[in-house]
């Protein structure tokens, strides 16, 4: 240990230097005067202490500390980590050789190089895929079955070798870069190297393989497949895939749409996957041509399921002749296809209740199919299809800011004749709807619960503002509406939760028809909002309003769903429908081995409303019959559970019983997953320099190309052994502490005191 005595002036020294002369003179030639009529023992015990704050300021200035220097020497430690996944066999090396083979091969070869190096440094070797395991020069692993590339994961189990005190002058890193993991071995390589960049260790990646392996063999696999998970029967349902081609430049192949049979079949038992009828507004087959030695082609194919439940979906690519790999040919999802679906048309022109009206599509009953009308210039451009209006197609029609002129007089006969039949109907406010967009005197207008009056017909001139309310109006239940099903918001308070909502923006003036006609909704101005009317087989309403928008603008979501939810469910004569009381539902549908899943479940009462206070019992069946059960977390529409036991591939079920003040009821909520049989370390084998370079440029480090290695290699000998010796300097500063500042604090005290004493201050 070494000590020394070092000064580092805040300033340059001539600015020091000056600053305490002057300091010095100023006590000198300013201070004595001011005390020559004192004692002189007084005299001399002022100046001096006045002297010693500005010696003591100096003395900071100066800023002296004393510096104690320790050399600490270490070994040095050079670590080599080989890949040893299954990706490492892809034949992509020079002469047809696996990437392992040539990763060997490069070793081998810098064999002599590397026990040179050896004399001067410590090398340490490991293997490596979703494990870390120690190795040696002379031994490695040839054949690489590692069943997954975790990169970031092996580095982190690195940094605990490095914990030895030893000094790490770097890590080779030889592999192909394509981190291919699952959990838990699925940290991300960045992360762990910025572990070591923290620590200064820099990252040497060596790079095998090619990030484009189409010229590697003969390969069409289903990347990934696409399906809205609940639809609904007798309607076409699209089902997006995307296949990849590799090596397969002009050859045709064929595709086609599986579905689980389940004729026969329990609710505890799986069917066979067939290939999907070709009925119409079905296409359950394509023939494909590869354009490219490498691509990736959308494909869009379609079916009409016939019956309600839980379905397995599959998109297959017909396997070619040569072709290694067919594992991968085929990839599966579930949907579920709802019986007693509401099919529901919607015609509107541009405006903001257009953007969250179509939002209830999310829910399971209802499938809303908007039509955009255009206005202006461009009116001329919209065309309803007339197949709108054929029996069945839709249970609810609802009209916006649509003026009757944009229907054919023909489509206008068949939409009355459609509601006379049962389906419901329903116009919203707009400049032109009801009266004012003609609609008295057509068809529509003896299913309206309100008066139309042709005379209020809205011209092409400016807005009849006389027939609009435009002051906010704030929308509340009246006193029969409180008791309908549709305006019920809640089963607590429901006029409070009414009175939360935003006013609406707005409406049209309308009056009732008859005494047949039932006000639901009126404002606190007594503003008549909500009209309904039931004839025979008929309901219609007619909602003056056209902002219920803003609700969901203001967090209000759930309430601005439940109450179009609630309008379309009464017009269909479906609101004492009810799905299964005990539900379960996973979402997405599919997962990767060792993925962790989510499942939700809950219990409803018969109007769809959730119940609280209820136990469940949920478990899941693995493909092999194994059951798990799931433990209940509360959520904010039911419950919750976690599924961390995805290890083999293939059909998860998921089983669901509840209790309610110890009494089970509501049947079994039942629902299933997939884990994908896919490979990721070997479906897409492509090499990823990419990364290895991200990590070296992170970690100060640089890729070596395997060409290149023994020259690595050549440059770690020239420059020898590095330095290993650590100095560590301990400073202790002279200038910034408790007695340092307790001096100049004393010196200025003690100066005042005396002064306050002989009557100076």
């Amino acid at each position: 240990m070494s000590t020394r005595f070092v000064v580092e002036p805040a300033w340059s020294w001539p600015v020091v230097a000056l600053i305490a002369i002057g300091l010095v003179a100023l006590v000198l030639l300013t201070y004595p005067p001011r005390v020559k009529h004192l004692p002189i023992g007084t005299r001399r015990t002022l100046i001096g202490l006045r002297l010693a704050a500005a010696v003591l300021l100096i003395f900071a200035m100066l800023r002296p500390e004393i510096q104690y220097s320790e050399t600490d020497t270490r070994d040095a430690v050079l670590y080599v980590l080989r890949d040893k996944s299954r990706s490492m066999t892809t034949p992509d090396g020079p002469g047809g050789k696996t990437r392992r083979e040539t990763l060997v091969s490069t070793l081998t070869s810098s064999q002599d190089q590397l026990e040179e190096l050896a004399e001067s440094l410590e090398i340490q070797y490991f293997d490596f895929d979703s494990q870390l395991r120690p190795g040696a020069l002379n031994e490695p692993t040839i054949e690489p079955d590692g069943e997954w590339t975790a990169i970031g994961f092996s580095l982190d189990e690195l940094l605990k070798e490095t914990q030895t005190g030893k000094q790490v002058i770097g890590i080779v890193l030889m592999t192909d870069g394509a981190q291919r993991a699952v959990a838990p071995f699925d940290m991300a390589p960045q992360t762990a190297a910025r572990r070591f960049q923290d620590i200064q260790v820099p990252l040497f990646p060596v790079p095998f393989g090619e990030s484009d392996v189409a010229e590697s063999g003969l390969d069409i696999s289903v990347e990934d497949i696409a399906v809205d998970e609940f639809v609904f029967v007798r309607n076409s349902v699209p089902v997006d895939a995307r296949i990849k081609v590799s090596g397969a430049e002009g050859r045709r192949f064929s595709v086609q749409l599986l579905i689980e049979d389940r004729t026969g079949r329990t609710a505890d038992e799986h069917g066979n996957l067939v290939v999907a009828s070709a009925v119409p507004g079905a296409r359950p087959s394509v023939e494909i041509t590869a354009t490219k030695s490498s691509q990736t082609i959308p494909v869009s194919l379609s079916f009409v399921p016939e019956l309600p439940g839980e379905f397995r979906v599959a998109v297959r690519v017909t396997p070619l002749a040569g072709e290694l790999r067919t594992v991968n040919n085929q990839r599966e999802t579930l949907l579920t296809v709802q019986k007693g679906g509401l099919s529901v048309k919607y015609y509107d022109t541009t405006r903001d209740e257009i953007v969250f009206l179509p939002e209830v599509n999310s829910a399971a009953k209802i499938q809303l199919d908007f039509q955009w009308v255009r206005t202006g210039e461009f009116a001329s451009r919209t065309k309803i299809d007339p197949r709108d209006f054929e029996p069945g197609r839709y249970d609810v029609y609802i009209i916006g800011d649509v003026p009757a002129k944009v229907f054919s007089k023909n489509d206008l006969r068949l939409l009355a004749q459609r509601v006379d039949e049962g389906a419901g109907f329903l116009m919203t406010g707009g400049f032109y709807s009801f009266s004012l967009g003609g609609y008295a005197g057509t068809p529509l207008e003896p299913l309206l619960p309100v008066i139309l009056d042709p005379r209020e017909i809205q011209g092409e001139g400016a807005i009849a503002k006389d027939l609009h309310y435009e002051q906010d109006l704030q929308m509340l239940p009246t006193e029969s509406g409180l008791r309908h099903f549709l305006m019920r918001l809640t089963n607590g308070d429901n006029l409070a939760a009414w009175k939360r909502l935003p006013p609406l923006l707005g409406a049209n003036k309308l009056r009732k028809k008859n005494a047949f006609v039932e006000v639901l909704a009126r404002s606190t101005d007594d503003v008549p909002l909500l009209f309904s009317l039931e004839t025979g087989r008929s309901r219609s309403l007619a909602f003056a309003g056209h902002s219920t928008w803003r609700w969901w603008m203001y967090d209000f979501r759930d309430q601005h769903q439940r109450f179009w939810r609630q309008m379309i469910l009464w017009l269909a004569r479906k609101e004492f429908d009810s799905d299964q009381p005990v539900w379960a539902r996973v979402s997405p549908r599919n997962f990767n081995q060792g993925a962790k899943v989510q499942i939700d479940f809950g219990a409803r009462d018969e109007l769809g409303n959730p119940l609280t206070d209820v136990d469940f019992q949920t478990k899941v069946i693995d493909p092999e019959g194994k059951e798990t059960p799931i433990a209940a977390l509360s959520g904010r529409d039911g419950s919750f559970g976690e599924f961390k036991g995805t290890t083999e591939p293939g059909i998860y079920r998921v089983l669901v019983t509840a209790k309610k003040d110890g009494i089970e009821f509501g049947g079994q909520g039942r629902t299933r997953f997939l884990v994908d049989s896919s490979d990721p370390e070997l479906d897409n084998p492509a090499a990823d320099p990419s990364l290895l370079q991200e990590l070296a440029q992170q970690t100060g480090g640089r890729v070596i190309p395997a060409e290149e290695f023994d020259e690595f290699l050549d440059q770690l000998i020239t420059a020898g052994p590095p330095n290993l010796s650590l100095t560590q300097i301990t400073r202790v500063t002279l200038w910034d502490n408790w007695w340092y500042l307790g001096a100049f604090v004393f010196a200025m005290t003690a100066e005042w005191f005396v002064r306050k004493r002989r009557g100076l201050v």
